[in-house]
């Protein structure tokens, strides 16, 4: 079964020192898909999803309605799934993420 043990430490190099302090260095979720067909959009989309939970079950410590620690939340957020995206390697899940899940629709006549 596939599995990617992934989501970086909490909020990478630019805020490492609240990483540091919140102690969150080398948290990591696994996140199994040897379920899902990742030539399915349906399926490349539920994965996607999946790899967001994850990010923000390890960056949970960081969540706060206070807005200056609401945008580090959310950078540990995009970090962990970019990150995921990028150990997954594969070609579908990277255009849903870049595209943030928009696909694109070509005409032709």
């Amino acid at each position: 079964m596939k599995s990617i043990k992934s989501l970086v430490s909490v909020a990478a190099l630019a805020i490492s020192g609240i990483a540091a302090a919140s102690s969150h260095d080398g948290h990591s979720v696994v996140v199994r898909y040897g379920d899902l067909n990742l030539n399915s959009q349906a399926d490349v989309a539920s994965l996607h999803k999946r790899l967001r939970n994850a990010a923000e079950s390890v960056c949970s410590e960081l969540d706060n309605r206070v807005m200056v620690l609401r945008g580090i939340y959310e950078q540990c957020v995009s970090e962990a799934v970019s990150s995921a995206v990028t150990q997954v390697d594969n070609p579908n899940l990277s255009i849903f993420h870049k595209s943030k899940g928009k696909t694109a629709v070509l005409a032709s006549n």
